[in-house]
Formats: C-alpha cells, sequence, structure tokens
C-alpha cells in the first residue's frame, strides 16, 4: 500500500516546468529521483536512483526527524560538438523525508553502487521490542500468565517455591 505524497506532485511539475524552460534541457534543474521505502522490524530502508553521480558527490543531513539526499549530476558540454538531442536529466537531485520519531536518524548508515543509494535508518532503542520481566517478593520470577479464577501464577524461574505449593 502507498502512502499519499501530497508533496510528489508539486515536485513533478516543478521538474516539468524546469525542463519547459531550460534551454536544450542542459540548464542545470531540480530532480526528485524515484524512491522505494521500505520497513521491517529493524527500520526503514530507503532506496534512491541517482544515476552519473559520483559518490563523493552526494549530501545527506538529518536534521529534526528530516532526512535529506541532495546530488548534482552535470552536463559536461564540449566545444564544436553539437547536441541534437539532451533527454537526460542533468542538475541537482533533492529528496526530503519526514521520519518519524521511532527511528534514529544519528546512525542513519548509507551504500552507493552503481547509481543506487540505499539507506537504512534502524529503529530507536524506546521503539525496540522487549521481554519485561516481572519480580514477585523481591525477586525475578520470569515472566507470569494469569488465568481466569487463578490469584497468582506459578514461578518460572524459582524451583523451591514449586516444590513448596506442590507439597
Amino acid at each position: 500500500m502507498m502512502r499519499f505524497d501530497p508533496f510528489r506532485e508539486i515536485e513533478e511539475l516543478t521538474q516539468r516546468m524546469d525542463r519547459a524552460f531550460s534551454s536544450g534541457g542542459a540548464q542545470s534543474s531540480r530532480l526528485a529521483p524515484p524512491v522505494d521505502v521500505h520497513e521491517d522490524e529493524q527500520g526503514l530502508e530507503l532506496t534512491l536512483d541517482l544515476p552519473g553521480v559520483q559518490p563523493d558527490g552526494i549530501q545527506i543531513e538529518a536534521e529534526n526527524q528530516t532526512l535529506t539526499v541532495q546530488a548534482e549530476r552535470k552536463y559536461a558540454r564540449s566545444e564544436g560538438r553539437t547536441a541534437h538531442r539532451v533527454e537526460r536529466a542533468y542538475g541537482t537531485f533533492t529528496r526530503t523525508f519526514s521520519v518519524p520519531s521511532k527511528y534514529d536518524l544519528t546512525k542513519v548508515e548509507a551504500d552507493f553502487d552503481h547509481g543506487t543509494l540505499t539507506l537504512r535508518v534502524p529503529r530507536s532503542e524506546a521503539a525496540q521490542k522487549r521481554a519485561i520481566s516481572v519480580r514477585s517478593g523481591g525477586q525475578v520470577a520470569g515472566s507470569k500468565t494469569l488465568d481466569a479464577g487463578q490469584e497468582q501464577a506459578q514461578p518460572e524461574a524459582n524451583p523451591s517455591a514449586e516444590t513448596a505449593q506442590s507439597e
């Protein structure tokens, strides 16, 4: 299921306007690269297409639950050479994501391979699922389950208590 992104249509319209008013597509313009966003129990994974971009030309910023990726692909114009058609996208690639607070932007990992940038944003420690131990009489008794009509469950971690109750 895809989430509705109200800014996606604005980005696409901006791209079309940039292309329409640039001279042959060779001028610098702002582009929103396509992205895939996946989530699992470890966190988020964002995959962006940045064709023709060098790894050292990629800027990734994380601030106030916002993740921004920016890169530039320049058009190399040579003297004495005529361009009859320029259809590939050139300019600045920019994409900004609002990341929920359950993810830790201080631990973002980025990998760039053959024009594909993969960002991994792990879940924050506070958002991790964990088991909670239950104490009984000041001792850790393990997890307990109460059935309807039963006053107290049997402790799992104290074998002497089981012997005392069964006698």
